[in-house]
């Protein structure tokens, strides 16, 4: 792994002992030195100063801190749901350090107000360090977005077959004109563009005429519909394709969402687009890796998605075509979403992740479909690069921030609502059984998740601004 990093002279803060740690170089056994929330040194036991506090790692293995990207934590505006104490619970529990969220939320981040308001909301709640998307929907305002702290702009380039929560008509950017014109202005300030893509009408259309107006609404139905390319499919890879062409001619950075909720097919246009020089990113749903209809059944509308074509999208994963992994949290109440089961159509689409990703993941690992190196990739490297906080995050190096997933790769759990975080009340994920574990969540120096008891404090969690921050 390279020559090992001394820390100054004198006391640490905290010494991570004896664990296999992982860094873009390579895996080694070192204690890692943390002082003032950075990392000063990475050593051998005789190198090693001093520490006010000692964790034991031997048998575990040290990751940089895990990102989750795509956060629905609800507030403003729909805490009954979540909010952003009880959502960031859950991803200190689940070995999550770095949390993004998203914009549906009342009011929505779409003008320098409203941002402020939600940032300033949000600021005594958050567990672990954050970052907030603005919301993509006034060209005019996204310059005083990005000088306010977003770390991207997201974009609803979408509405719900029956416009239910959370695809709501006045977020929706369904016209390209305004579409394009929200690239340039995105583009003129560095960030990212994040979009939820589809051809709303198009959904809007042939679900109708083969669905609802047929009468065929029922969770089946809906997860027939989804598989067939209705709901979350071609419509969402139709709006792909225009807006590759629209990123190659604005410039803009575009970032894909819901890779893998789309037909396989959409990866050939993200891998199209890489070709021609388009500055894209993507990130890939785990669920439609992990999720079987069995489970999807069992969950019902608790879920929207599942893993219909699992092995199109590995191969997104291990060609570089995915930039990172997600799982994706975007919970709503069970009274909310129960009248699913008989009309899947007029309920709120959701799943949780927040928890659960990871230790799905490291699932995937004990399976032998990927790597701890590619987990340090796909869920910290790559995204604190994309979305500007590298290498303050995303790495475990001397000057990084204090960051740390500790997990044993031994433990066992099932997933029961009981050990959930969240307040929707529900998992996707009820009664899964994942080998992996994240032990310990460590962010900035301090222990915020220690083997499942959340030891953290809300408003420890600190804002980090994007690029375009004045």
């Amino acid at each position: 792994m390279g020559t090992k990093d001394q820390p100054d002279q004198g006391h640490v803060d905290l010494v991570i002992a004896n664990g296999t740690v992982h860094t873009p170089e390579g895996s080694a056994c070192l204690n890692v030195c943390v002082r003032e929330g950075r990392i000063v040194g990475l050593t051998d036991a005789a190198a090693t100063p001093p520490a006010a506090k000692v964790i034991d790692a031997k048998g575990l293995d040290v990751l940089p801190g895990l990102w989750h990207v795509h956060c629905h934590f609800r507030e403003p505006g729909h805490t009954y749901k979540e909010d952003f104490t009880s959502g960031t619970a859950a991803a200190a529990a689940g070995g999550i350090t770095f949390c993004i969220d998203m914009t549906n939320n009342d009011p929505h981040p779409t003008t320098l107000e409203s941002f402020e308001l939600k940032r300033a909301t949000i600021a005594p709640k958050a567990l672990v360090d954050y970052a907030l998307y603005g919301g993509g929907l006034y060209p005019k305002t996204v310059a005083a977005l990005a000088k306010a702290g977003a770390v991207g702009i997201k974009v609803f380039n979408t509405r719900h077959v029956k416009e239910v929560y959370p695809y709501i008509s006045e977020l929706g950017v369904v016209d390209h004109g305004i579409l394009h014109e929200l690239y340039e202005a995105v583009a003129d300030t560095g960030l990212l563009c994040a979009v939820h893509h589809d051809d709303s009408e198009w959904c809007k259309r042939l679900t109708f005429r083969d669905y609802i107006n047929a009468g065929r609404t029922t969770n089946r139905d809906y997860m027939e519909a989804y598989e067939r390319g209705y709901m979350y499919g071609h419509g969402m890879a139709a709006g792909l394709a225009a807006s590759t062409y629209y990123a190659r001619v604005t410039g803009v950075r575009l970032h894909v969402l819901h890779m893998g909720v789309m037909p396989p097919a959409a990866n050939e246009l993200v891998r199209f687009a890489k070709r021609q020089g388009v500055d894209i990113s993507g990130e890939m749903e785990t669920a439609t890796l992990f999720m079987t209809r069995a489970q999807a059944e069992k969950v019902g509308p608790g879920a929207y998605s599942w893993a219909y074509a699992p092995e199109a999208h590995w191969e997104a994963i291990r060609d570089g075509t995915a930039d990172m992994l997600v799982g994706e949290h975007a919970p709503h109440t069970l009274e909310e979403i129960t009248p699913g089961w008989q009309d899947a159509f007029s309920v709120p689409l959701g799943i949780t992740g927040a928890q659960e990703f990871i230790p799905l993941v490291l699932n995937a690992v004990n399976e032998g479909k990927l790597g701890l190196g590619d987990v340090a990739k796909l869920c910290a490297e790559a995204p604190a690069k994309r979305f500007g906080q590298y290498p303050r995050k995303g790495r475990i190096q001397v000057g990084a921030d204090a960051d740390f997933t500790i997990v044993d790769m031994q433990a066992r759990q099932t997933f029961t609502v009981a050990d959930m975080h969240t307040k929707s009340g529900y998992t996707a994920w009820e009664g899964i059984s994942t080998q992996g574990m994240p032990v310990y969540t460590i962010v900035r120096g301090a222990t915020v998740m220690d083997h499942g008891k959340i030891t953290g404090t809300p408003g420890y969690g600190r804002f980090h601004p994007g690029i375009g921050a004045a």
